[in-house]
């Protein structure tokens, strides 16, 4: 079950957290008709560049061609690195680049797995239109499912003519001729304000909450826990900074550390915390769990995921709330706030002796959790 027979070779693929019991896969139907089509080139490209490799599945079967990967999950490099190292093969980290990061030169070959959001596709189609010319091969796979039609339109637009595949395995190929005569715009990071607040957000491609806040943290900035005093403060799962920035307006003084696995997502905080004026001294790190921060913490703020890419995921909470542990003060809490039909209370008890409903609505809860087990 954990290995693919692609036309490159016989590989060992795993996701990053993986659980003997889960029947997740590291690739997808999607992976391996790529993988089969672009076998077919002729002559081999000589630059490929791979684009969302969720779990590294294109990157370690293709690893003999030296591929580029750009990427805008710290965990999906995460695990390209674990499947690389399950298959005896090395990590280049010269050759991953972070989503914020545009490539250098000109490649033979670019293979898009295709995002969950249509925000990031017209990011990334517009940012890589330096890097194409009309001999270059570009192919866009997906689920079919997943694929809408205005993803197909995006190829076309940002691009130039695309045309698609018949459905194998319920997957789907885009092919695409790169036209150097369009003139797509690039998009522009949204900016909304937070009412009541005075404060002020800006969200780049593919974070939460794109065009104006969620009604999760919207809750949650109106049962916001005391602040004052504290030392050092966390925003787990960051997105645009929005519970870091009303933190930091209330506490001036305070140490801000916020945490994501989108590195647009941490570039959205860091501007939105600038574009508020707020002084904190802050760091912003690109992170797939709590490592380094052990007994340093006094408050953590989450507003936890429940997706990965297009599958619906407790486990991304279920780690968060495990490492939060570790990370407090012997007097921290963690703050939290979920849809009320995941049932977060249950999820927490485990790993702390104390967990408190703060305030409720029919849709969201706020729990406050303390003494870590």
């Amino acid at each position: 079950m954990n290995q693919i027979d692609s036309p490159f070779g016989r590989f060992n693929l795993l996701p990053l957290h993986h659980h003997p019991k889960s029947p997740q896969q590291a690739w997808s139907a999607a992976d391996d008709l790529l993988l089969k089509e672009i076998a077919k080139a002729e002559p081999v490209p000589e630059r490929v560049l791979i684009v969302n490799d969720l779990h590294g599945a294109l990157g370690t079967c293709l690893h003999h061609w030296r591929p580029f990967s750009w990427n805008d999950s710290y965990s999906s490099k995460l695990a390209l690195q674990q499947n690389l190292r399950r298959n005896q093969l090395s990590f280049s980290a010269d050759h991953f680049l972070e989503s914020t990061d545009i490539p250098d030169g000109q490649f033979d070959a670019v293979l898009i797995r295709i995002p969950k959001t249509l925000s990031l596709l017209e990011y990334q189609l517009t940012a890589l239109r330096p890097l194409l010319t009309p001999q270059t091969r570009i192919i866009g796979a997906g689920m079919v499912k997943h694929l809408s039609k205005s993803m197909v339109q995006c190829f076309e637009r940002c691009l130039g003519h695309t045309t698609t595949s018949l459905a194998v395995r319920k997957a789907r190929l885009i092919h695409t001729q790169f036209d150097p005569e369009l003139k797509p715009a690039a998009p522009q990071p949204v900016r909304y304000d937070i009412p009541g607040t005075g404060l002020e957000l800006l969200n780049y491609a593919n974070v939460f909450s794109q065009q104006k806040l969620d009604m999760g943290t919207r809750f949650l900035l109106e049962h916001f826990p005391p602040v004052d005093g504290l030392e050092h403060i966390l925003d787990l799962g960051c997105g645009n900074g929005a519970l870091a920035c009303y933190a930091g307006r209330k506490n001036p003084a305070a140490m801000l550390s916020l945490l994501d696995d989108s590195w647009l997502a941490l570039k959205s905080a860091r501007e939105s915390l600038e574009l508020n004026g707020l002084k904190n001294p802050c760091e912003f790190i690109a992170s797939d769990g709590l490592d380094g921060f052990e007994d340093q913490v006094d408050l953590i703020l989450c507003n936890p995921p429940f997706h990965e890419g297009n599958r619906l995921d407790s486990n991304i909470a279920m780690r968060m709330f495990k490492g939060s542990k570790r990370c407090l003060k012997e007097n921290g809490k963690l703050v939290v706030v979920g849809n009320r039909h995941l049932n977060y209370h249950q999820s927490l008890k485990p790993h702390f002796k104390d967990v408190d409903l703060t305030a409720s609505n029919p849709k969201f809860v706020i729990l406050t959790a303390s003494r870590p087990r």
